[in-house]
């Protein structure tokens, strides 16, 4: 059998009872209870396990636990779905041996599958990952999944939310939240964010509207992705009522987050982390400079220049910023696809964060979201984010990758000042202008991203690299 189980940037993920099964999902648990003992904080070695809304999200989820202390785990296994991020909090703060969430994250409904999150409360890394992947996948050849670790762990249930909401007093300033007097839309998209967003509101007094609290693990026939696409009633609600200042979304495990404005503009993840990084080095006495991925607007380059603080451009994957927060070499980082993460809380993205930290911004500046950018522009000048994902055959693919690797008919048409092969094909343009092409690691698609000084000439590149990936 070849190896099926294969961790992405964010876990192993599959179709329901193809893909991720019994199977697949018992091998991939010996094996992370296997690498629990070999890198052991506590004796025996605690685990958080959680889940998302998905269908048979529970029963993975328990059919996890139960086999993790088969295996000598001592297990606290949430009594509810449970976003990502409070699973990390949860790991820091209690000083656990790491989390497992049983979640597709913004996948389709169609789709579920199993993040392992380590000791220091980040996603795991590539060298944590793959030891898991190999075990797993040697497990799954073998049919080995129980071993008598001398004991039986002990399986505990609990609500981690209302520590992980107490934890964020430290770091949103809800005095200039509640005093601004701002009301909020939100919506978890069905995800396990649901009632998170809602209590944090009931706990402080701020004015909220909330959709799509209820379990559904269809998503309501979507994916829980909080792109604009998939926030059409959270738009449709701030442009049918001006006393709303702000909406929020989360997406199916809570890490990703998507902002809509006043009048029911979508903000692109891009310029939010533009804005939040002027605002956070403004607002907080902290140390350090700011990261984000490869993919994600120069714009922060710009502003911690200003601020005369570092930048670190990472590959793409949150635990690269994740360790860069760990290592307290920055105090805010953040990917174009929605996640961000801020000094002193967990190294793991986090939504819900997300969304606060705009209410913050705006309550404190009293200002829109989309005035918030126009002060960024007035400060470091203007750059202007594209992106757009193309779907590949086998044929198509061949000659994507054949691009990816002799691109002199790219880098002629745009004639690059430099070329970055941090993780993809990124071309470096005059005036502070770059296009980067990206092969997914998980699906048959090639994404390129672009960014220019103004709105047209994103879109320039993009079409110019089309043109030549079509004919190549």
């Amino acid at each position: 059998m070849d190896d099926v189980i294969r961790f992405g940037t964010s876990g192993f993920r599959g179709i329901i009872a193809s893909d991720f099964n019994f199977k697949t999902l018992d091998a991939a648990v010996r094996a992370i209870a296997d690498y629990a003992r070999s890198h052991p904080l506590n004796t025996p070695p605690r685990l958080i396990v959680g889940y998302d809304p998905r269908f048979m999200g529970e029963v993975f989820a328990k059919r996890s636990a139960e086999l993790l202390a088969a295996n000598g785990i001592d297990v606290l296994l949430t009594m509810r779905d449970t976003p990502t991020p409070v699973l990390s909090y949860y790991v820091i703060k209690h000083g656990l041996d790491g989390a497992v969430n049983i979640t597709a994250s913004h996948n389709p409904p169609a789709y579920t599958g199993i993040k392992f999150t380590p000791s220091w409360g980040g996603p795991a890394m590539p060298e944590e990952t793959k030891k898991i992947e190999m075990l797993a996948n040697h497990y799954l050849r073998e049919g080995l999944f129980r071993q008598n670790a001398g004991r039986t762990g002990r399986i505990e249930y609990i609500d981690p939310m209302s520590g992980y909401i107490d934890g964020l007093t430290d770091r949103i300033d809800f005095d200039i939240i509640t005093k601004a007097n701002l009301k909020i839309a939100v919506d978890p998209l069905y995800g396990a964010g649901r009632g998170y967003m809602r209590s944090i509101c009931d706990t402080y007094g701020i004015k909220c509207v909330s959709i799509h609290e209820a379990r559904d693990p269809y998503f309501g026939g979507g994916s829980p992705d909080p792109e604009e696409t998939h926030l059409s009633e959270l738009i449709k609600i701030l442009k049918e009522d001006d006393t709303i200042a702000l909406g929020t979304a989360t997406d199916g495990d809570a890490d990703r987050f998507g902002i809509v404005d006043r009048g029911g503009k979508f903000i692109s993840p891009n310029y939010v982390l533009a804005v939040l990084s002027e605002y956070v080095l403004s607002t907080r006495d902290y140390e350090g400079g700011l990261g984000r991925s490869i993919a994600t607007t120069h714009l922060m380059d710009r502003i911690a220049r200003q601020h005369q603080r570092e930048i670190y451009e990472t590959p793409v994957g949150f635990k690269y910023i994740g360790k860069l927060l760990t290592e307290e070499k920055i105090v805010f980082g953040g990917e174009e696809s929605g996640g961000l993460s801020i000094a002193g809380h967990v190294p793991e993205k986090d939504g819900i964060l997300a969304g606060l930290l705009v209410l913050e911004a705006v309550s404190r500046r009293n200002k829109s979201v989309g005035f918030l950018i126009e002060d960024v522009y007035k400060m470091v000048g203007t750059l202007y984010s594209a992106r757009k994902d193309i779907e590949l055959g086998e044929h198509s693919a061949a000659n994507a990758r054949a691009l990816m690797e002799n691109p002199a008919r790219l880098a002629d048409a745009l004639k690059p000042v430099n070329i970055d092969r941090t993780d993809g094909l990124k071309f470096l343009l005059e005036g502070g202008a770059w296009l980067l092409l990206r092969l997914s690691g998980t699906e048959p698609v090639i994404r390129i991203y672009a960014e220019g000084r103004r709105i047209d000439e994103a879109d320039r590149f993009i079409k110019k690299a089309e043109e030549i990936l079509s004919r190549a």
